[in-house]
């Protein structure tokens, strides 16, 4: 815990980081960091919801505002996703705006990629493929599994100097965190709407 409240006091922006070391790991999903040194890591994250999964997407592209955990925003502003190739995760505040992620990929009710960084790895220059997948877990009713995978390159660094493995290490289960509580936020919007 030590080796956290150094980066965060090295890194200037401390309250994103903030948020990622207060970020509540859920018991409804199930998370695992792949990999993680100094050059990228790989994370995923998996949660289920006894909706459908017509009702689980649609509240993945069309209600991303009314699920997406406002702490995990530049300004708490107002979000959106639009579904095509070329299309963004975008934020808006007044005149204010950000590219959360680019659209790269879609197949509707089945895979959504994205590309780039969230939050504090945009200005660090981290980059990656972010793949949301969605299918269907067979039963009396059926359920929808979301699995949620990061895979990210870049060189991690603080202040302009490159992290050690061990400090990479420890800002990657930061984010492997906050991505299980945006993809539980996500699955329990949908059990519940």
């Amino acid at each position: 815990m030590t080796k956290i409240t150094t980066l965060t006091s090295q890194v200037r922006f401390a309250p994103l980081l903030t948020l990622l070391i207060g970020a509540a790991f859920s018991p409804k999903s199930i998370a695992n960091v792949n990999y993680a040194d100094n050059s990228g890591f790989s994370i995923t994250n998996v949660s289920e919801s006894h909706a459908p999964i017509e009702v689980v997407y649609s509240n993945f592209i069309e209600h991303v505002d009314m699920w997406w955990p406002k702490d995990h925003t530049w300004w708490k502003g107002s979000l959106r996703i639009d579904e095509q190739a070329g299309g963004c995760f975008c934020e808006t505040n007044d005149n204010a705006s950000a590219v959360h992620m680019l659209i790269s990929y879609v197949e509707p009710q089945k895979k959504v990629i994205m590309t780039g960084g969230f939050g504090p790895l945009q200005e660090m220059g981290v980059t990656g493929a972010l793949t949301w997948e969605f299918s269907t877990i067979e039963g009396n009713t059926p359920k929808t599994k979301v699995t949620l995978t990061y895979h990210a390159s870049g060189n991690i660094h603080f202040d302009g100097k490159k992290a050690s493995n061990e400090d990479a290490a420890n800002l990657v289960n930061l984010v492997d965190k906050v991505q299980a509580q945006q993809l539980n936020a996500l699955t329990t919007f949908s059990d519940t709407n």
